[in-house]
C-alpha cells in the first residue's frame, strides 16, 4: 500500500506524508517505488532501452508510414507530433522519478527515524546515485554531442531539491552539470562503502535461501544487482567519465568493476559465454554481467506486443542481420547462433516476422522481466577503446573469447581508427535492444550510419534532442 500511495503522482497531504517516512520501511517502500517507476514502460521498461533510442540508432525496420512514431524518431524529425509527445513523455518521466527521489532525500536529511543495519546509508547511496545517473542520461539525449560542447553552453536542469513544478526548472550550463553530477556520484561511493554486495557474492545475494552469516540481517539488502548498488556507481562514473573524454578517470573506473571480486576471489560480474545459455538459470539478458538492471514482474505486457506478434512493431530483416553479426566469419558468435536471439516465423500467405527474443525468451529460455541498464560488457569497450595496444589487445581478447568470435578479428584493433570501427559493430552486437548504440554514436560524432542502410545525418545538432515545450 504505502508503494502505491507513493506511486500517485496527485497532491499528498502533510499527514500521508508524514506516515509514509514515519518509519524506516516507509522510506524502503518509496525508494522501491522509484524502481517500479524506472522499470514502467515510460522509461527503462520501454521507452529508453529498446525504443527511442533504438529508433535513433536505425535498429528496427523503419514503418512507411510517415506518421509512425518509429519512422518520425528513425529519420530525426522532431516536428512531428507524436515524436514531440514521445519525448516530452521520457523527459517529464525521467523528471518524475528524480523529484520522487529528491522527496526521499529531503526527508530521510530531516528523519528522527532510527535505521537498522546500515539502511540509512545504503537509501541515501542509492538516491545520489540514481539521481547522477538520471541526470547523465538526460545529459546524453539533450545535451550537445560532447566532443563540441563547450562549458558554457546551456545543458539541462539539475535538480537537487523537491519540485514537481518542471514549468519552474531552470536549465545549467553544461559545465555545471558536470560539476553536480560529479558531486553526487562521489558522495553516493561514499555512503554505499559498506554495500552488501562488496562483502557478499552475487550468487548470495540473489538467493532466498541462504543461511549463515553470509545472508544479510535484513532481506531488503538482497538482490543488489536490480539496485543501484556500489559498483553500478563506478561503473557511472566510468561512463561518465568516457563521455566527456577524461580517459585516466574512465579507464581507473572500467577496471575497477572489472577487478572486482568476492571474498573467494571469484569475480563479483563475468562475461556471459556459450556456457550463460544452459542450465537451470539460463538468460538471455546476461545476468552475471548486470552491474545495474530493473525488474518489471509485468513486462511481458508491455514487450509481447512489441517483439512476439505476428505483426511485431519492432523486428529486423535476416539479411541486415547477419551483415551486423558476421555471420559468415563468426559463425559462433553465442548472441547470433541457434536462433538463440533471433528467430524468422512464417506466417499465412508466406508473411515473414524476425522475432527479437532478449526480452520475451525464445522457447528453451525464459525472460527474467528484468532490463539490463548498466552491463560489465560496457566496461570492457571503454577499456578497448581507451588503453594502448598491448594492454587493450587483453581486453578485447577476453570479451572476443567469451562471446566466440573469430580470432582474424584481432587485427583490426591496431590502430585508434580502427578501434572505434571494431567497436562500432561490437556496441550493436552487444546492446541490440538496450538503447546503447545511439549514445554510441554521438559521443563519436558520426555524420553517417552505414548499418542497416547508407544514411546521412542532417548534422551533428540532430542529436541533440529537443527540449519539450513548456
Amino acid at each position: 500500500t504505502s508503494c502505491s500511495d507513493w506511486l500517485d503522482v496527485s497532491p499528498r497531504s502533510e499527514s500521508r506524508e508524514q506516515d509514509l517516512y514515519s518509519n524506516e520501511d516507509g522510506f524502503k517502500s518509496a525508494l522501491i517505488g522509484v524502481y517500479i517507476q524506472l522499470a514502467s514502460s515510460n522509461l527503462y521498461g520501454k521507452n529508453t532501452t529498446m525504443y527511442f533510442p533504438e529508433a535513433l540508432s536505425r535498429h528496427w525496420t523503419i514503418p512507411v508510414s510517415t506518421t509512425n512514431t518509429l519512422t518520425a524518431v528513425s529519420n530525426f524529425d522532431y516536428t512531428n507530433s507524436s515524436a514531440e509527445t514521445l519525448i516530452s513523455s521520457i523527459w517529464k518521466n525521467y523528471y518524475a522519478a528524480i523529484a520522487q527521489l529528491n522527496n526521499i532525500n529531503a526527508n530521510i536529511q530531516n528523519s528522527q527515524v532510527v535505521f537498522n543495519y546500515g539502511n540509512k546509508e545504503l537509501i541515501e547511496g542509492e538516491i545520489l546515485g540514481l539521481r547522477a545517473f538520471l541526470h547523465l542520461d538526460l545529459l546524453r539525449y539533450f545535451a550537445p554531442v560532447p566532443s563540441v560542447a563547450q562549458l558554457s553552453d546551456e545543458a539541462i536542469p539539475y535538480v537537487t531539491e523537491m519540485n514537481t513544478d518542471q514549468n519552474n526548472y531552470v536549465s545549467l550550463t553544461y559545465g555545471e552539470v558536470l560539476e553536480k553530477i560529479t558531486e553526487d556520484l562521489d558522495n553516493a561511493e561514499k555512503l554505499l562503502a559498506n554495500d552488501p554486495i562488496i562483502s557478499n557474492s552475487n550468487t548470495v545475494l540473489n538467493s532466498q535461501l541462504i543461511t549463515g552469516e553470509n545472508k544479510p540481517k535484513d532481506t531488503w539488502q538482497l538482490y543488489r544487482q536490480n539496485r543501484f548498488n556500489y559498483y553500478a556507481v563506478l561503473a557511472t562514473k566510468a561512463r561518465f567519465y568516457h563521455w566527456i573524454g577524461d580517459t585516466d578517470n574512465a579507464v581507473y573506473y572500467a577496471k575497477k568493476v572489472i577487478e572486482a571480486i568476492n571474498n573467494d576471489s571469484s569475480p563479483k560480474f563475468t562475461l556471459a559465454t556459450e556456457q550463460t545459455y544452459t542450465g537451470t538459470d539460463a538468460n538471455l539478458i546476461m545476468f552475471s554481467e548486470n552491474i545495474f538492471g530493473v525488474h518489471n514482474p509485468d513486462h511481458q505486457n508491455i514487450v509481447e506486443p512489441l517483439f512476439k506478434a505476428e505483426n511485431a512493431t519492432l523486428t529486423q530483416s535476416v539479411e541486415y542481420l547477419n551483415t551486423a553479426y558476421e555471420s559468415s566469419l563468426s559463425v559462433d558468435d553465442i548472441r547470433y547462433r541457434n536462433n538463440r536471439y533471433w528467430k524468422e516465423e512464417i506466417y499465412q500467405n508466406s508473411a515473414k516476422t524476425n522475432h527479437f527474443f532478449k526480452y520475451i525468451g525464445n522457447g528453451t529460455i525464459n525472460p527474467l522481466n528484468i532490463i539490463p541498464v548498466i552491463r560489465l560488457s560496457e566496461m570492457y569497450f571503454i577499456l578497448i577503446e581507451y588503453l594502448e595496444s598491448n594492454e587493450r589487445f587483453n581486453y578485447f581478447n577476453a570479451f572476443r573469447i567469451a562471446r566466440n568470435l573469430n580470432s582474424s578479428l584481432d587485427n583490426e584493433i591496431t590502430n585508434e581508427s580502427m578501434v572505434v570501427n571494431r567497436l562500432e559493430k561490437e556496441y550493436r552486437k552487444e546492446f541490440f535492444g538496450e538503447g546503447q548504440m545511439f549514445f554510441f554514436y554521438k559521443k563519436h560524432a558520426y555524420l553517417q550510419y552505414t548499418w542497416p542502410t547508407l544514411f546521412t545525418l542532417p548534422s551533428l545538432n540532430a542529436y541533440v534532442i529537443p527540449k519539450p515545450k513548456k
